[in-house]
């Protein structure tokens, strides 16, 4: 008798010779919601997946594929904007090695991160997780994070591939993408962080990228993902974002998660058996799963299970949340004396610090210290007032004036008002975008208030993104601590007092308004994303349109002063290297970040004014002066090419900047490239006039650049792929919503009622992220992420109806069709996926 294979023991070849067909259709899907399905008679265990990126967020109670329950306690470090404004992309592989250590305590395999898209617009509610506008800066950050993470032998999984830049939409939305912008804006990050660091999955986005979901575009996963970036890992869904099962498997993708959608293993094996699936297309699938988790299971043996430091990853959050905070203005007020009388503080964010941004990224940590455990704990003299109460829109009047007689009070004695505000997790999360920049109302009257009344007033920030700055010219200073983490209130103390000197920079514009964000012509209006903006996105458009913006792309101030010296810039081989001094002329040591951009040259193709082609950190005790050499490849330089779908070179003088942010220009020096070819445009005369400069709305054109008709917007009727909120016309649409948002609401009335408490907090947190995404979600999401709760057949079902075929719909409902027999996925055959070309 033969011996049973045993994995372990047995060859990938071998094991696949032993799985039976629905066993490999089990291995491409999770199960309660955080792991993969184990094979036990061939000895197969599960991998098990957590979200990430700035902690582990190991659930206790599932909750389902949402649930942002309870979870065990992990450290929370600075969200990975704040991260990304250290401008030091080893503070990213110190986090990305931390949290790993930590994952290896909790069994993790699977590490959820990093988030890499690009900030396309200030109000994407998920911007805290990303790191940049820029994707050489989300590249290197992306890149560093994904090194720390599986140096420590925990797979990551980069996300979420790609153009996904809003959250309102993202279940249904369609990126609408010109192929050069792809290329150079939006794929870029991932494209570095595949090449350079070698991550075990990427993570395909909800969104149809061009008029197809990215679960099954196969250019996007197969062509260019693995055929022309060498990617050999597996790839697998956002938590239900698979669209058509078979179609997702031809295109390139793996692992469905959360899984546990019956007509969705029974499609594969039922596509395999018609010969409509080819059998050596499923093996494939099942080899790269086997090899992950081959990889898990090596990991597991070989490295340490034990338990990691805990004071050490407490330190390193702190000290990440001080690099990372940026000094946006200072009037010289800043640093404060800790023994300075006169001192008062205004702003409930004191004692109740966001540390961290709202949605599956929650993390529970094992302590906090707030701003107030940090200025008790340094014996600091100050008089603090609540002021506004957060989670909430009312203002409260008696709060108020409190705060404003001891701002009178400080004004009289020539003390300080130090104002904690930002942005709460009603404002600012995961699941559902901003309409506006705006600080809530009751901060921005007290503000006002208490700028009137005469006090010398610090803004003291805690925001995962750009906000407009209320009285930004009558304010002594403003301190941006981003999302700092659990220790966050150290870091603010350490920064307001002089104890550490702020080096962090902005990884973002910070425009005046939302209106003058650089995708405002289009953003968040519809599920059909128009990206009309092309290559012009963040600082590239504020550059060449003279955008009047609050803060510049890479601006941060400093306690000290520092002066840039002799430039040297040479071309060596295919590298150009530039050298040159940085002083400390001021009167602290300090940490400066050193910009080079590279202007491009006015030839026939349009091109952004500038583009940042390297950065570098770099410590400078005062009176001392350090080189810095920075550098980058001159294939950097080239602009993606339609007509030949490759990069180009193009001839001509270009111009090496040197810079403290996108507005400040210290030194140039100038750059002739001769070894590529003469300048000439792709593009109809059009699209050349057009887009000569960043354009302020949906130009005439745009259909020519894609290359394509535009898009129309999906009708609002109740489709397998409509927003239940959209199409609420519908009798069906308004049960199946107003039952999910029933027990919720309940869950929040109760949450309201409860006594103030942390407790209370998480729950309203918990109760209104779920009630803001969930009209977002389309039949389709809600069935493939419900781990079974909501079943496909009986979301075909629901849509069947709604589009007035009830034979086949009560059919669904009855099951009769839930056999051996997958139904149509796509029944709404107007916007089934397409096979167009990315562009």
């Amino acid at each position: 008798m033969t011996a049973p294979v045993r994995f372990g023991d047995a060859t990938i070849d071998e094991l696949l010779a032993a799985l039976t067909l629905d066993e490999k259709a089990l291995l491409l899907e999770g199960v309660d919601s955080w792991r993969t399905n184990a094979i036990p008679r061939l000895g197969i265990p599960s991998l098990v997946l957590t979200d990430g990126p700035h902690g582990v967020r190991m659930v206790r109670d599932d909750g389902g594929a949402f649930g942002v329950g309870d979870s065990r306690p992990s450290t929370s470090f600075p969200t990975s904007v704040t991260v990304a404004h250290t401008w030091d992309p080893e503070q990213a592989r110190r986090i990305g090695a931390a949290i790993a250590r930590e994952c290896r305590e909790f069994g993790v395999d699977v590490l959820l991160a990093p988030g890499v898209n690009i900030m396309r617009d200030p109000r994407c509610g998920r911007n805290f997780e990303y790191f940049s506008e820029d994707p050489l800066v989300s590249g290197a950050f992306g890149s560093a994070f994904v090194r720390g993470v599986q140096g420590e032998g925990v797979a990551t999984s980069v996300k979420h591939f790609a153009a996904n830049s809003n959250e309102d939409y993202r279940f249904v939305g369609d990126s609408v993408v010109d192929e050069r912008a792809l290329r150079e804006i939006y794929l870029r990050a991932f494209e570095r962080i595949v090449r350079e660091a070698g991550p075990a999955t990427v993570m395909c986005a909800y969104n149809r990228l061009n008029g197809t979901f990215c679960s099954d575009h196969r250019e996007l996963l197969t062509g260019i993902l693995r055929e022309e970036w060498g990617f050999d890992g597996v790839v697998m869904t956002d938590w239900g974002a698979t669209h058509d099962r078979v179609a997702s498997l031809e295109a390139g993708c793996e692992l469905d998660m959360p899984g546990e959608v019956a007509l969705n293993r029974i499609a594969i094996v039922d596509a395999v058996r018609a010969g409509r699936l080819a059998p050596d297309v499923l093996d494939e699938a099942v080899r790269r799963m086997l090899r992950l988790i081959e990889r898990a299971a090596a990991a597991r043996e070989t490295g340490s299970t034990g338990p990691f430091d805990r004071a050490a990853h407490a330190d390193l959050a702190r000290e990440i949340a001080t690099d990372g905070a940026v000094l946006l203005a200072n009037d010289g007020i800043l640093p404060l004396d800790p023994g300075a009388a006169g001192l008062v503080v205004v702003g409930e964010l004191f004692e109740k610090m966001r540390f961290q941004g709202g949605g599956s990224s929650l993390i529970l940590p094992p302590e906090m210290v707030t701003p107030r455990d940090a200025f008790d704990g340094r014996g600091i003299d100050y008089r603090y007032t609540r002021g506004y109460r957060t989670l909430t829109s009312e203002r409260d009047e008696t709060l108020e004036q409190e705060a404003v007689a001891a701002a009178r009070t400080a004004a009289a004695t020539g003390g300080t008002v130090l104002f904690f505000g930002g942005l709460d997790d009603f404002e600012e999360s995961e699941g559902f975008d901003r309409v506006h920049l705006r600080l809530g109302e009751p901060q921005v009257a007290l503000l006002g208030r208490l700028v009137d009344a005469g006090a010398r007033v610090v803004l003291v920030l805690f925001a995962g993104a750009p906000v407009e700055v209320p009285f930004a010219d009558e304010l002594a200073a403003v301190l941006d601590l981003a999302l700092p983490g659990m220790h966050g209130g150290e870091a603010t103390a350490a920064l307001l007092f002089g104890e550490a000197n702020p080096s962090g920079k902005l990884t973002e514009s910070w425009p005046r308004t939302a209106a003058h964000a650089s995708a405002a012509a289009d953003y968040g209006r519809g599920a059909i994303a128009r990206y009309a903006e092309s290559i012009y996105v963040g600082y590239r458009f504020h550059d060449a349109a003279g955008t009047d913006l609050r803060f510049p792309f890479g601006h941060g101030l400093s306690y000290t002063d520092f002066a840039y010296r002799d430039l040297e810039v040479r071309v060596d081989g295919d590298r150009v290297s530039a050298s040159l001094e940085v002083a400390n002329v001021g009167e602290r040591g300090g940490a400066e970040v050193v910009q080079l951009y590279v202007r491009n040259p006015r030839g026939e193709v349009f091109m952004a004014d500038k583009e940042l082609r390297a950065f570098g950190k770099v410590q400078v005790p005062t009176g001392e002066t350090r080189r810095v050499e920075l550098g980058f490849e001159l294939a950097e330089l080239a602009y993606w090419d339609v007509a030949e779908h490759d990069w180009v070179l193009e001839d001509g003088d270009y111009e090496v900047l040197v810079a403290a942010s996108a507005a400040d220009i210290r030194l140039t020096a100038p750059l002739t490239v001769d070894r590529g070819r003469r300048s000439r445009s792709p593009y109809p005369a059009a699209v050349d006039a057009d887009y000569a400069a960043p354009p302020h709305g949906i130009p005439a054109s745009f259909a020519l650049l894609l290359g394509r008709p535009v898009p129309a917007e999906p009708p609002s009727r109740l489709t397998m792929e409509t927003r239940l909120g959209d199409a609420r016309r519908s009798i069906l649409a308004r049960i199946l919503l107003g039952a999910v948002l029933g027990r919720v609401r309940r869950a929040q009335r109760a949450a309201q009622s409860m006594p103030e408490s942390p407790r209370r907090d998480a729950q309203l947190k918990s109760a209104h992220f779920v009630l803001r995404m969930m009209p977002s979600m389309s039949l389709r999401s809600l069935a493939m992420s419900s781990g079974g709760r909501l079943p496909l057949h009986l979301a075909l079902g629901i849509a069947e109806l709604a589009s007035w075929h009830p034979i086949r719909g009560i059919r669904l409902l009855m099951g009769r069709r839930a056999g051996r027999t997958a139904p149509d996925p796509t029944p709404d055959r107007t916007h089934a996926p397409t096979k167009e070309p990315v562009r």
